[in-house]
Formats: structure tokens, sequence, C-alpha cells
């Protein structure tokens, strides 16, 4: 806890909260305010999703090359929070979907590149001051977890209470106070590589394992977002359940995978990180197995334990692992971690509409049992080469 509350690491914190209480003002109430404020017809929602995603892929892989290439980590992680700051100011002026739309290209996009900006210089920081970066980089998205358990239902109360208008001028402020807070309080000789560290890398290869464990990374985000597209209609159209109950599992899961992801990166030191991201993808197994048993709120409930250990483990120990594969290009790592993520996002949320539209909600949330299976199965090929490797070192060593 002493990490959280005193020196570059505790800023760091800070920051990394503020910023994801930024975008819980926004995201979670776009898709409301396309259609209920903006009017806009509900198939806009696909064609917003899809222009803002494809901007922050853009974004995110050219500033990440950007830091690789020695430019200051800081500047662009304040550009990109300008660029927050303003999407909120012109979301609060738009008059009709297609402000939206540009607004979410040509803003929102060059924003999103705070997250794996923001993971960068975690990265960078955790090296330089040769701190533990799996137990950092899980303790920082524990706090957005935490903020993402109350950030999205206080968007939508507010939004229900005052209007859209108020969650885009929280954005700007939250914004705001986080670009005055990091020009002044951020150290750039903390979040960068140092000097000797900056290398002509841009140039190189990506080797094949960072693509391989890139598809993990895919096929976990793709497999979780099948299930937070579908369960909500699952349950309440097809086993009849209340209307409040899909958002209660969100957040019980939200809540417990919180400590899932500390422990885990505990348990990586010990075990290594590969066997611990195998038993998260395990859990999820069962997880999505037994919810094609479930009919009951107390079953329901239950069944988020397996949910938080697969969910916990993945986005708690990912980052590292994209990171680690490729030590010598951390901006890039970053960028491609977030990316895979969105890709994953994406594909996830178009096949749970299309399942459900040719068959059913609940073979929609068969699904992610496949996407898990091949993601599994990757990091055991990404394991099994990585430990022949070194075998095959240890052996040219010793003649």
């Amino acid at each position: 806890m002493k990490l959280f509350l005193k020196g570059t690491a505790g800023r760091l914190f800070i920051i990394n909260g503020l910023t994801a209480l930024s975008y819980a003002f926004i995201l979670p109430v776009m898709s409301t305010f396309l259609v209920e404020g903006l009017k806009a017809q509900p198939t806009f929602i696909t064609l917003y999703s899809i222009g803002f995603a494809t901007s922050g892929i853009v974004f995110n892989q050219w500033m990440g090359k950007m830091v690789d290439q020695g430019h200051s980590n800081k500047k662009l992680f304040i550009c990109s929070l300008i660029a927050i700051f303003l999407s909120a100011l012109a979301f609060l002026l738009c008059h009709n979907a297609w402000q939206a739309l540009l607004t979410g290209v040509f803003l929102m996009g060059p924003g999103n590149a705070s997250v794996p900006l923001l993971l960068s210089m975690i990265r960078h920081y955790s090296v330089n001051a040769g701190e533990n970066a799996t137990r950092l980089n899980s303790q920082m998205r524990a706090g957005v977890s935490l903020v993402w358990i109350a950030g999205p239902a206080l968007a939508f109360i507010m939004a229900d209470a005052f209007g859209f208008r108020f969650n885009f001028i929280a954005s700007a402020l939250l914004a705001g106070c986080v670009i005055i807070y990091s020009v002044f309080m951020l150290d750039p000789a903390q979040v960068q590589p140092v000097k000797s560290a900056v290398k002509e890398v841009g140039r190189r290869a990506v080797p094949a394992v960072v693509w391989l464990l890139g598809g993990v990374i895919v096929l976990s985000n793709l497999a979780n977002h099948l299930y937070i597209t579908a369960m909500p209609l699952y349950i309440l159209r097809e086993i009849k359940l209340p209307g409040y109950f899909p958002g209660l599992l969100l957040g019980m899961t939200a809540l417990l995978e919180i400590p899932v992801m500390l422990i885990a990166s505990g348990l990586s030191e010990r075990y290594g990180k590969f066997k611990v991201m195998l038993a998260g993808f395990c859990f999820g197994l069962v997880y999505y197995s037994l919810l094609q048993l479930a009919d009951s709120m107390v079953t329901l409930l239950l069944l988020q334990c397996f949910n938080a250990l697969f969910y916990g483990v993945f986005v708690g120990l990912g980052v590292t692992i994209i990171q680690e594969a490729l030590p010598e290009k951390r901006g890039f790592s970053s960028a491609f971690y977030s990316n895979s993520m969105r890709v994953g996002m994406m594909l996830g949320t178009s096949l749970a509409g299309i399942l459900a539209q040719l068959y059913s909600f609940r073979v929609a949330l068969l699904a992610p049992v496949a996407s898990i299976s091949l993601a599994a199965l990757l990091i055991l090929w990404v394991a099994l080469s990585s430990a022949s490797q070194k075998l095959d070192v240890a052996r040219a060593n010793d003649i």
C-alpha cells in the first residue's frame, strides 16, 4: 500500500484512476446519447463504434512508436489528455450524430492513446526504479476496476438526473485536473527510458511470439465481450430474471476481480505467468460451461467467482506478458496490448449479435468456450516453445 501513497508510483496511480473516471463519464452512456440525445438510428452506434475503435488503434500504435523513437512519453500523454478534454467539450456542443462521429474519430481516438501511453510510463518507471512490473501493473489495473465498479452506474444516474451535458462537463473537468496534475507532478526522468536504453528499434521485426500472445489477448477479450453483450439480454429474455440483475452481476465480478489481480501477480512470481494464465483460462472454461446450466439468481451469483478468477488473472497479467515479450519496444508493446484488447472487443460485440440473431443468446454465451480454448492452446504453445528455447540455450552454454 505504501506504493500508492508516495513517490512516482503514487502519482501514476492517481493519474490512472482519474483518467479512467474521466472516460467512465462518457463511454458507458455514448450509445444512449447517440440514440436518445441526438436522435440517431440504432445502427449509427455501429458506425460510431467502428470509427472510434479504428481511430484509437491507429493513434495508439503511432504514439507508441514515437515513444520508442525517443519522444517524451509525458508530453505525448498530456497531448492525449488534451484530446479527451476537447472531445468532452465537443460532445457538449454536438447537435447531430455526425458531429459526434467526427468527435469520436478525431478527438476521442487520439484521447484513447492515453491508455497505452500510461501503461508505457508505468513500465518505464518499474524498470528505472527496480520495481516489480507484474505487481505494479496488477495494482494499477485493480485501481481501474475499482473506478469502474461505480463509474458507469454514476454516469447513468447523472445523465438521467441532469442530462448528458453534465457528464461531458464532469469528464472535461476531470481531464483538465489530470492535465494540470501531470504537468507539475510527473518527473519525465522517472517515466522515460534512460538515454542509453533508447535504441534504433523501429525497423526490427516483431517476433512471432508477440503476435501469438496478441492472439491470446484478442481471443480472451473476445470471450469477455461476447459475454458482456449477450448476457443481459439472455438473462432478461430467455431466463426471465429482473432487469437490475445483469448490472448486479457485472458489478460483483468487477469487485471480485480486484483481489484476484493482486493475488495473481504474487502467484506468477512463484509458479510463472504462463501457468497462472492457463489456470485462469481453466476457470473461464468452467464458468462459461456452467453458465449454460444456471437459471437462478443464486447460482449465477455464485458462478461469478469463476468469472472473476478468469478475467482477473487475464487482465492482471496480460499487459506484463506482452511487455516482457518485447522489452526493447515498450511503447509499441503497450499500444499493441491495448489494440489487441480493442480488436477482441469489436469482434466479441459483433459476433454476439450475429449468433443471437441466427440462433439464441444462450448459443452466443457458449461461444466463449471455444474462444478461451483457443487462447489456452496458444499460450500453452508459447510456453512450451519458450521452455524449449531456454533448454537449448542451457545446453549450448554447457557445451
